[in-house]
């Protein structure tokens, strides 16, 4: 079996990453030992960027049937104040989609599944090892063998992408070190179905019982799900089968046995890792091959997914020809360092909530309400997330490095969100009207790497090759405004790789992100 890229582990990033490149034609065959999808729930959140990139896969709105909104997360200190609140930015929302849901992970990755059957060019198979890898000047291979049979099978690839999980062991035969972030931490997860007449009488909201005692969370997820996660104590144990007699007791604040039925119970050690590189020449790692987050911001499967979507186009480009094999060295350079810092600010959450030590966690609570003047002041977790900040990027642009907006819009009697009017590849994006000789150039430009100009607010009615869209709600304008800029140059995905203050100005940038594409 020869293909253009192998994909090794089908969880969230690897079904993601072999839809997207399967979507665009390329070749893939993607491994996977379990005989069937993972049942249990693992990750919770999801957030407005996987949205989008589930919208590029045509199956947004079937995901959203399985999502409800993210709830405030209130911080509880040692008194059981209000110590720190976070939540989610009110509409209009700037990607097209609310900031924050919690979501039924078996359903998501179970709709995946079925969009990969769907395309002609992604190969799946399932109850298989990998046994070996290796590659040379010319491609990547794997040894496979399918579960109950003894002879394994050469399968070479162009590319070799291991999202075999935090273990991977494609990452522990290349000898590749995970860098330590410092956190370590024992807890339990307990995911229950509890029973509707108990419902109202848990807290309404998501809730960090940050008490030195036992630092806790309550998680609410969609119907009648509720998640609870808490620290364990030394001494007691950390067995992936926690005893059932040992964990009722934890759960009694709460609830009993009687209040609902036990869905999952799973000891973790939450920890901060990240691969020191990300590619060995034709081998690259994602998601949590290459990177582990505690869940406190829940990330940890989006980290995976922003892989997924970074590293699908640029495969694409050097798959066809259109970019050389140096550009997915911008892989790591970019979501390296962004995965650093996403998981610090995450392990900084951690801190606020594991605090052990009464005295410091009252001083915790001081510190906390002084910061803040006294009074809890809302923080908007998307805030939270960095932007790019190095990369295939214009760094001197403003605005360089975030997501682009993604506004609803209407053009030529139809209505919709953006991306799904002008396509998902290199996008220039304009307020108002353009002169033609700028117009022109900036279309001779976009033409050779199959780009799209847009004109946002343009009430011109002659056709051009442009496309003109009316805001529906004001999302593009105002950021724009809020940049002192009337132009945004935005990557296949939808990172913006710089920003003008005149269209005539944005010709150079446009040539500066092609020639770094090129060459």
């Amino acid at each position: 079996m020869n293909v253009d890229v192998i994909i090794v582990g089908l969880g969230p990033t690897g079904a993601t990453l072999a839809a997207l490149l399967g979507q665009r034609g390329v070749r893939v065959a993607a491994f996977d030992r379990l005989p069937d999808l993972y049942p249990l729930p693992r990750a919770i959140g999801l957030d407005h960027e996987v949205m989008r990139i589930m919208q590029e896969l045509g199956i947004a709105e079937k995901i959203q049937k399985h999502t409800a909104p993210y709830r405030p997360s209130e911080y509880r200190g040692m008194e059981g104040q209000l110590i720190k609140r976070l939540d989610m930015a009110p509409p209009p929302y700037r990607l097209g989609w609310a900031p924050n849901y919690v979501f039924d992970q078996p359903a998501f990755e179970g709709i995946i599944r079925t969009r990969l059957s769907e395309l002609a060019t992604v190969q799946v198979h399932l109850e298989t090892e990998v046994t070996a890898q290796g590659q040379d000047a010319g491609g990547a291979w794997i040894d496979v063998r399918v579960r109950g049979e003894e002879p394994t099978t050469r399968v070479t690839g162009r590319y070799l992408v291991a999202c075999d999980g935090g273990a991977s062991p494609i990452r522990t035969r290349l000898g590749i070190p995970l860098e330590d972030l410092h956190f370590h931490e024992p807890w339990l997860v307990v995911d229950v179905l509890v029973n509707e007449d108990k419902l109202d009488n848990l807290p309404q909201t998501q809730v960090q019982y940050c008490e030195a005692g036992r630092p806790s969370t309550f998680v609410v997820l969609p119907g009648n799900h509720r998640r609870w996660e808490i620290m364990l104590l030394p001494g007691e144990s950390l067995s992936p089968e926690f005893p059932e007699s040992e964990l009722w007791p934890l759960l009694e604040r709460w609830i009993r046995p009687e209040d609902g039925k036990l869905w999952r119970a799973a000891a973790y050690r939450f920890h901060g890792l990240v691969a020191s590189t990300w590619r060995e020449g034709r081998i690259l790692l994602a998601g949590d091959a290459a990177h582990m987050t505690p869940p406190f911001m829940a990330q940890g499967m989006v980290q995976g997914l922003r892989d997924a979507q970074n590293l699908a186009w640029k495969l694409d480009r050097v798959l066809s020809g259109s970019s050389p094999a140096s550009l997915l060295d911008s892989y790591g350079e970019e979501r390296r360092p962004h995965v650093v810092e996403t998981t610090l600010t995450a392990i900084e959450l951690g801190r606020v909530i594991c605090e052990r030590d009464p005295e410091l966690a009252h001083r915790r609570d001081e510190r906390l309400l002084a910061e803040q003047g006294g009074q809890v002041r809302t923080v908007f977790r998307q805030n939270m997330i960095p932007p790019l900040r190095q990369g295939l990027i214009a760094p001197d642009a403003p605005g360089a490095g975030s997501l682009v907006p993604q506004p609803r819009v209407r053009a030529s009697g139809l209505e919709g969100r953006l991306d799904d009017l002008c396509g998902r590849g290199v996008r220039v994006m304009v307020l108002g009207e353009l002169d033609a000789a700028v117009e022109t150039q900036l279309l001779g430009l976009l033409a050779s790497c199959g780009g799209t100009l847009v004109q946002v607010g343009s009430t011109k009615q002659t056709r051009t090759p442009s496309l003109h869209v009316e805001e529906l709600e004001a999302v593009m304008a105002p950021w724009l405004a809020s940049l002192g800029q009337s132009v945004v140059i935005a990557r296949p995905d939808n990172y913006v790789y710089g920003t003008a203050q005149t269209p005539a100005e944005a010709i150079p940038l446009l040539q500066r992100l092609l020639q770094s594409l090129t060459t």
